[in-house]
């Protein structure tokens, strides 16, 4: 579904130094996602996740390189197939128009992608599909919990019906019992639908319960690849660092 070929990226230097020169951020970055398949980009900050996620969401262009859906350049991809690849960001505060109503947000991105079934049939089994009680449709984003906010966001995202789902940090900005609430929807959703996703966070402890690879970026590079059942035999010092400490949480 994505296949990501030797891609580079990096950043003019910014500040008060009038040297010229470009700070390098991802560097010669492959790796590939199949249909179906849900796979989890893990890095500490600063480890080029938030870079990567923007250029597979086509809101920044690779220095060198490519990123293909099915086969075909991303940003083709992507006008071709409208409403087809989705995204659920972490501050699911800012992702949500404030003035707009709980049906309103999640209505969104299914009426930009051109869906003509009726809203409120639309809406309510959308909301039904999340955990979301009807009675809070007509609310907006401040009257709801962190943990609704983001069941609505998340409900926006599946209204297209996409085929590619992007998580970034989806859950890292809410509390712990709202993260494993969010996490069995997320695992009954990829249980439901047809869905390849690329799930980016921090967090090994968390995305290992979903799925079903493991790529790890450390300073730019992809210095791991290994299917989440592999697990305890990754090769890599930063993979064998961060399930360390993983173990020394549960004990």
């Amino acid at each position: 579904m994505l296949e990501v070929k030797s891609v580079y990226k990096s950043y003019s230097k910014t500040g008060i130094s009038f040297r010229r020169g470009r700070v390098p951020v991802l560097d010669d970055v492959s790796f590939q996602i199949n249909t179906g398949e849900w796979a989890a980009l893990v890095g500490e900050s600063g480890s080029g996740k938030s870079t990567l996620s923007r250029l597979v969401l086509g809101l920044e262009k690779a220095d060198s390189g490519s990123l293909l859906l099915e086969g075909k350049d991303a940003a083709v991809w992507m006008k071709e197939n409208r409403g087809q690849m989705s995204v659920v960001f972490q501050d699911y505060i800012t992702s949500a128009n404030p003035a707009f109503k709980v049906k309103d947000i999640i209505h969104e991105s299914w009426k930009t992608a051109g869906g003509n079934k009726s809203i409120h049939e639309t809406v309510e089994s959308l909301m039904r599909k999340v955990g979301l009680p009807l009675e809070i449709k007509n609310r907006y984003p401040h009257e709801l919990s962190g943990g609704q906010l983001q069941r609505v966001c998340i409900a926006r995202a599946i209204s297209t019906s996409p085929r590619f789902l992007v998580l970034d940090e989806a859950v890292s900005s809410l509390d712990v019992p709202v993260q494993a609430q969010i996490l069995q929807l997320l695992h009954q959703l990829k249980a439901e639908l047809d869905l390849t996703c690329l799930f980016i966070a921090h967090d090994l402890q968390t995305v290992a319960y979903l799925c079903d690879q493991i790529i790890f970026l450390n300073d730019g590079k992809i210095v791991e690849q290994i299917e989440t059942k592999y697990l305890a035999n990754a090769q890599s010092a930063y993979a064998k660092r961060l399930l360390e400490a993983v173990i020394r949480f549960k004990v």
